[in-house]
C-alpha cells in the first residue's frame, strides 16, 4: 500500500483523494517535495512527499522506499545542483519554472537517472513544489540522428553522384566514336561509382534500422555471445581464430540489438587481423553504475589519433585496403547509446584493438561462465 502524505491531506483536505487518483493516472512522472526551512524562513532542504507510479518507474524505486526522505541529508552535494536551486527559487518566489535539462548518471538523492528531461517546477501551496517530468531523451536522440543523416547525405553521397555525372558527360561525348577502349573504361568507372553509391545508401538504411523501437528484456550476455560465435563458426574456422569468453552478466536490454553489437565487434577483430591467427577476448566488470564490457583482439590495431571519429558513419580507419562502407562501429555506438551506455575504441595493451562499452547495471547479475574458448 502506498504511504499517505499527511501534509497533502492538510493542504487539500477532502480534495486530496481526487488529487492522488488523478495524478496516479498521469503517464509522466509527478512528485511533490515539501520545503524545510530554518529559523529565518529560508529553504534549507526538501523532503519527499506524494509521487505517482510513473515517478516510481523513472527512479526504479517504489514510493514506499522514497517517501519521507530528505534530499540534502542524503546527498549534501545536491545543494549546488541547478535542479535544487531551481526548486528552492520556485518555493521562495512563487514563480513556476520550466527548463529542459540534460542529466548525466551521477550520485543524486534517492536514485540515479540519466537523459534529457523537461522539468516543470510549480509552486504547490506556500511550502511545496510540484515537479512534472517529461523524458524527451528519445526525441532529442532522434533529432541528432536526423541531423547526422543530413550531413552524411550532403557530404558522402555528393562525391559519387558528381563523379557519375562527369563520367556520363564524358561518355556522351565519346559515343560518337562508338565503343572504344576509352568508353569501356568510362563505363567501368560508372559501374564502380554506382556500386559505391548503393553501398553508402545501404549503409544509411542499416544504420537507421538499429537503435530504435527496442523491446527491453533480461539478456543473458553469456548465451548471447555463444549464439554470435555459433553464427560466425565458418569464418572462425577459416581464419584459425580463438575466442576467450569470461564470466558475463545478465543485463536489461534488447537481445537482438546487443547481438548485433557483439557480432560487429567480433567480425571486425577477424576482418582486421594481423599475420598471426586472430585472438579475441571478451570480458565484463561491474562498476558503480554499469557493466563495462571489453573486447580485445591481436589484430592490426586502430590509429590512436582517430579517437571518437572511429564511430562516425562511413569512417574507414584503414581506408580502401579493406572492403566495407564503415558503418559497423557507427551502428554499435547507436545501439549502446540507446541503452544508456557509451563506447570507446583504443589500442589494446600489447597490440591490436580494445573496444569497451558500458551498459546500465540495473537488474544485472553474474551468470555461470560459458566455455572459455571457441575455435
Amino acid at each position: 500500500m502506498r504511504p499517505a502524505d499527511a501534509r497533502l491531506d492538510q493542504l487539500l483536505g477532502t480534495g486530496s483523494a481526487a488529487f492522488r487518483a488523478t495524478f496516479d493516472l498521469v503517464p509522466d512522472p509527478v512528485g511533490v517535495l515539501w520545503a524545510l526551512r530554518d529559523s529565518s524562513g529560508a529553504v534549507i532542504d526538501f523532503e519527499t512527499g506524494y509521487s505517482n507510479p510513473a515517478m516510481d518507474r523513472m527512479l526504479g524505486v517504489p514510493l514506499e522506499q522514497t517517501f519521507g526522505r530528505r534530499l540534502l541529508e542524503e546527498t549534501p552535494a545536491f545543494r549546488d545542483d541547478e535542479t535544487f536551486k531551481r526548486m528552492r527559487g520556485v518555493v521562495e518566489t512563487g514563480t513556476p519554472a520550466v527548463v529542459e535539462t540534460a542529466v548525466e548518471s551521477r550520485a543524486a538523492p534517492i536514485a540515479r537517472i540519466a537523459g534529457v528531461f523537461v522539468h516543470r517546477a510549480i509552486p504547490f501551496g506556500p511550502d511545496a513544489v510540484m515537479n512534472l517530468i517529461t523524458d524527451i531523451t528519445a526525441q532529442r536522440r532522434l533529432e541528432t540522428e536526423l541531423e547526422r543523416y543530413a550531413k552524411v547525405a550532403a557530404h558522402d553521397l555528393r562525391e559519387p553522384l558528381m563523379a557519375m555525372r562527369l563520367f556520363v558527360e564524358q561518355l556522351a561525348t565519346g559515343l560518337e566514336r562508338g565503343r572504344d577502349e576509352r568508353n569501356e573504361l568510362l563505363l567501368e568507372s560508372l559501374r564502380r561509382t554506382n556500386a559505391r553509391a548503393r553501398l553508402l545508401i545501404d549503409g544509411i538504411m542499416e544504420y537507421a534500422r538499429h537503435g530504435t523501437a527496442m523491446d527491453f528484456e533480461k539478456v543473458d550476455m553469456a548465451a548471447l555471445v555463444a549464439d554470435v560465435l555459433e553464427s560466425l563458426t565458418a569464418v572462425l574456422s577459416e581464419t584459425g581464430a580463438s575466442v576467450e569468453v569470461a564470466v558475463l552478466p545478465t543485463i536489461h536490454g534488447s537481445s537482438a540489438q546487443l547481438s548485433r553489437v557483439l557480432q560487429n565487434l567480433i567480425a571486425n577483430s577477424l576482418k582486421f587481423r594481423s599475420d598471426a591467427p586472430p585472438r579475441v577476448k571478451i570480458g565484463a566488470e561491474l562498476s558503480a553504475e554499469a557493466w563495462l564490457f571489453t573486447v580485445d583482439d591481436n589484430g592490426i590495431g586502430i590509429p590512436p589519433e582517430l579517437g571518437d571519429e572511429a564511430f562516425a558513419m562511413f569512417k574507414r580507419a584503414h581506408g580502401d585496403d579493406y572492403a566495407g562502407c564503415g558503418i559497423g562501429l557507427a551502428v554499435c555506438r547507436k545501439i549502446v547509446e540507446a541503452h544508456g551506455g557509451a563506447i570507446v575504441a583504443e589500442p589494446a595493451p600489447g597490440g591490436g584493438t580494445r573496444v569497451r562499452f558500458s551498459l546500465p547495471s540495473v537488474a544485472a547479475r553474474v551468470m555461470a561462465p560459458v566455455p572459455s574458448t571457441s575455435e
